[in-house]
């Protein structure tokens, strides 16, 4: 559903559904509005249940109230009903477990944690105010490279971001803001998305000291080898026994790539051996930095410095 189209919160629940049907009324509901899975209840002539779906900015709010129930998502289901959002939960009020990519975390009460829909899961709850925020895949994945690793763990609250934004959900719910307001919802939102990728980014601080190093080690390895012409990614990867993804991400973390600092480095010793004399030609500075392709390597240092090598080489000769 679009977040626009209803802006107004949805409101569902078992109280008036006679007692042998209610769980068969209740999986309908929730997997309209969040996952299609297999699901069952612990006790299905004691069940009841009630959700509440609110759209805020970029994202929706399930609150969940009921007994306990399981839901299990299969290959069958990533086959056929395919979802690729990535859910938040906020045990508020709540307790009950989730299995996912081999890792198995049980929550309680003000526990935060990740699923993703686009892998198979097993998932269990009960209790009061258990809050499912769906979250476009886009708006995390491309800040948190491997958050899919991030899963089936209770975040640590002890890391910056989480209290404030727990605070900030469990608001979004109980306090009456005027989310009808597109431009305060988005805002809203992006605030406390903000603190979850600030959580996520340091959710293991040892895997964060280890990517930091090995960008310092591979910047060094850069600059010493500007003049290697097959100086890649792949190169940078292997000369630090990584993979591309681990090195990729570790760039990642100050947005950065490993060919965009490739070029720039490269276009800035070049000017630089200009500037200084240690070259006397524009080809010599191209061919000393790496760069074999001589009208590719004028349009770049001309993109990058508003001039183009040969007037930049004159201007530098003649000052």
């Amino acid at each position: 559903m679009n977040h626009y189209q209803s802006l107004n919160p949805i409101h569902y629940s078992t109280q008036d559904i006679h007692a042998s049907e209610r769980f068969e009324y209740w999986n309908d509901v929730v997997l309209r509005h969040c996952i299609p899975a297999q699901s069952k209840p612990e006790d299905k002539r004691n069940f009841n249940g009630e959700l509440n779906v609110r759209h805020v900015g970029l994202i929706d709010i399930c609150t969940v109230s009921s007994t306990m129930h399981f839901w299990e998502r299969t290959e069958k289901h990533l086959r056929t009903g395919p979802n690729d959002d990535l859910w938040l939960g906020f045990m508020e009020d709540g307790n009950g477990e989730l299995v996912q990519g081999g890792r198995g975390t049980k929550y309680q009460n003000n526990s935060l944690m990740l699923y993703d829909a686009a892998q198979t899961f097993k998932f269990n709850l009960s209790g009061q105010k258990n809050h499912l925020i769906r979250i476009p895949r886009h708006l995390l994945a491309n800040r948190v490279p491997n958050i899919e690793q991030l899963t089936a763990q209770v975040l640590d609250e002890s890391r910056p971001g989480i209290i404030p934004l727990r605070e900030m959900l469990r608001q979004s719910v109980d306090a009456t803001y005027d989310f009808s307001n597109i431009d305060f919802a988005e805002r809203f939102t992006k605030s406390a998305l903000e603190l979850l990728v600030l959580s996520l980014e340091v959710q293991d601080l040892s895997k964060v000291a280890i990517e930091r190093d090995l960008y310092s080690k591979a910047m060094n390895f850069i600059l010493r080898h500007l003049c290697d012409p097959e100086l890649n990614l792949e190169k940078v990867a292997q000369a630090h026994c990584v993979s591309v993804r681990t090195l990729s991400r570790a760039f990642a973390r100050h947005q950065k790539t490993v060919m965009s600092v490739i070029w720039s480095e490269r276009l800035n010793a070049s000017r630089e051996a200009l500037k200084s004399g240690r070259v006397t030609s524009v080809s010599e500075a191209a061919l000393d930095y790496g760069f074999t392709d001589f009208s590719h390597f004028s349009h770049a240092f001309k993109k990058a410095f508003g001039i183009s090598p040969r007037e930049d080489f004159k201007k530098l000769s003649s000052s």
